[in-house]
């Protein structure tokens, strides 16, 4: 029985770890957290002195102050009050600066962790959603961190400072100002349950809404060809408004909680003064301590208020965590080998497959291929379309994944050797070349940027890309000579001569001002600019004329003599040099041999190339 490869999956994956929690990330800013509380202590500690300072003031004024202390007293209230707000602004500072170094840590590593997960993954994640996880859910859990945490603080010790002052001067009338503060807490769960479950929906349909903005832009071309933009305008419209539907949900629940919580507070102020009025009437408060009375409860005013929006920003924060949570929990079934590393000495290139057998969901891609290909020989494969000729390639390279002892390069299980080993060894042009918005030298030094970023090979190599070239550019080494040899072998020679800039032609987004065939032949001269032991052409000269083709050919030989090369096209002409060519026939290998060895059995080869040559003739 073979072993199957399913796309990415071989067997059921063991459980992820545990994502890190939401205060793992502000925790290795302690110190900065801890001065923010410093400062929020203190902050509420000055703030004590101008209540007791207002009733100094009032029972000053009620005797004529014979001493005169008004204007000292006065002069210490602004003292209090300077000392209040340059403690509160660098609380916010110390905190606020705590969470944004959160969240560059928070951001970065979900960056690291989506490049590390495979392509199965991607392929059934929306990129617009992947987007709004790394931008929106990131934004909301840092609030949740900076303004959150402040907030969380500042109220706890407002309210144990100022309760503590009160109790100082009249314990019923404090126990009489917190009646309403129990139906405050009761009420606060009740709008957090409410506000979690609208955020959670709020964050999906706008990673849905990015998705389907995404897929627009991006099909931008397509749209306008068949004329699908009042259709397309009128799908976001609606998906807009869904948006919407769900923010207003959101904001009317928000919006009820200022109400509440006021009108609660508003309460404990009147029976404060109500009962507070009677005690001073009756002699039993003096006016001074009715005054420190109320201004200890104005302070409680904004706590209060804040704790709704307090509440609000933890339970989006939470439901956003949750999602990128599930994002950080989520494990790649691709995972590195445990074998010893593979010198770039001991590369050889040489590959064999036994028995590989691929599965895409209950489909048979590859059903038990068996070949080898010998180390310093190019092996080509045909197949009409369908046959799972990219799908063996991305075999090769564990693009997707394989069984144990299937697939094997210089003798060694691929399964067992780091990702960044085997395909450190490997170069890779696919037939769906993916070019980035930088210039045609930066898409091609990428190739070479295994070990070393992009970035180090423009800051290397690529600094001395300068002004237009009045000569040919390939020639006049402005570029690297490993870029400029391999865009002469891709045959890119005459239309970089073409361009304004030449190699430092900015390509646009996904190489948009690049026609198919360039765009394809950039994506070889970057796989041979890696300069790989073993190199895998997947028909990546598909949307180049034949003309050309040849060309290309020709050069690729040269380059091709003393390394290992798998080469996929759809035309057999193409193929004919190749010291073996791998006929595949719906997922299985039907013919293996020369292209006279193969000419002679008269088999599925022999009529492919007898049908493309009538093609031609016609």
């Amino acid at each position: 029985m073979p072993r199957v490869g399913y796309g990415s999956a071989v067997t059921a994956p063991a459980p992820p770890p545990a994502a890190p929690g939401p205060w793992t990330y502000l925790a290795r800013y302690r110190r900065g957290l801890l001065g923010g509380v410093v400062m929020l202590l203190l902050t509420n500690a000055m703030f004590l002195g101008i209540p007791v300072t207002t009733g100094k003031v009032v029972a000053a004024l009620g005797h004529g102050d014979p001493d005169g202390q008004v204007p000292l007293l006065c002069a210490l209230m602004v003292g209090f009050a300077l000392a209040t707000a340059v403690s509160r602004i660098w609380s916010r500072v110390w905190i606020f600066n705590a969470a944004r170094a959160a969240e560059y840590d928070l951001r970065g590593d979900l960056f690291h962790h989506l490049l590390g997960l495979d392509g199965l993954y991607h392929a059934s994640h929306p990129t617009g959603d992947t987007m709004s996880r790394l931008t929106n859910d990131v934004q909301t859990v840092r609030a949740m961190w900076g303004a959150g945490v402040l907030n969380i603080v500042n109220t706890a010790f407002a309210f144990a400072t100022v309760l503590t002052m009160m109790i100082r001067i009249d314990p019923l009338l404090t126990l009489v100002a917190c009646l309403p503060y129990p139906m405050i807490v009761l009420a606060g769960r009740l709008f957090g349950k409410r506000i979690y479950k609208a955020s959670i929906g709020v964050q999906a349909q706008l990673g849905a809404l990015s998705n389907e903005i995404q897929e627009d832009l991006t099909a931008i071309a397509a749209i306008k060809t068949y004329g699908l933009e009042a259709e397309r305008r009128a799908r976001f419209v609606v998906s807009s408004h869904q948006l919407l539907g769900r923010n207003m949900a959101l904001t009317r629940i928000r919006g009820a909680m200022g109400p509440v919580f006021a009108g609660l507070g508003s309460i404990a102020m009147l029976l404060v003064l109500y009962l507070g009025g009677k005690r001073h009437i009756d002699g039993q408060l003096g006016l001074d301590q009715l005054v420190e009375m109320t201004q200890y409860l104005a302070r409680l005013v904004w706590p209060t208020l804040a704790l709704g929006w307090m509440l609000s920003l933890l339970q989006r924060g939470k439901a956003s965590w949750t999602r990128l949570a599930n994002l950080l929990a989520t494990r790649s079934t691709i995972v590195d080998g445990a074998g010893a590393p593979l010198p770039a000495a001991e590369q050889q290139g040489g590959l064999e497959l036994k028995d590989l057998t691929v599965k895409r969901g209950d489909r048979v891609v590859l059903d038990r291929v068996s070949f080898t290909v010998a180390p310093g020989t190019t092996t080509a494969i045909v197949g009409r379309t369908g046959s799972g000729k990219s799908t063996l390639c991305e075999a090769v390279n564990r693009l997707l994944d394989v069984p144990a002892g299937t697939v094997f390069l210089d003798g060694r299980d691929v399964t067992e050797l780091t990702l960044a080993d085997l395909r450190g060894a490997i170069g890779y042009a696919p037939q769906e070349a993916f070019l980035f918005s930088t210039t045609i030298a930066d898409n091609i030094a990428f190739g070479y940027g295994a070990g070393s970023s992009l970035a180090r090979a423009r800051a290397d190599e690529l600094a001395t890309l300068g002004s237009r070239p009045t000569t040919s550019v390939v020639e006049s080494g402005e570029a690297p000579a490993r870029v400029r040899e391999a865009a002469i072998t891709a045959g890119l020679a005459r239309d970089l001569d073409g361009m304004p800039d030449g190699f430092a032609t900015v390509v646009g987004e996904r190489g948009i001002t690049l026609s198919g065939g360039q765009r394809q032949r950039v994506a070889l001269a970057r796989a041979i600019a890696a300069d790989p032991r073993l190199l895998i052409l997947d028909d990546s000269l598909s949307s180049v004329d034949a003309e050309t083709e040849k060309v290309i050919l020709e050069r690729l030989r040269a380059v091709l003599a003393n390394r290992t090369a798998i080469l996929v096209s759809h035309r057999v002409a193409a193929v004919r040099a190749a010291h073996q060519i791998v006929v595949l026939d719906n997922g299985r290998v039907a013919e293996v041999g020369t292209h006279a060895e193969l000419l002679q059995k008269n088999g599925a080869y022999a009529e492919l190339y007898r049908t493309q040559l009538t093609a031609e003739a016609a």
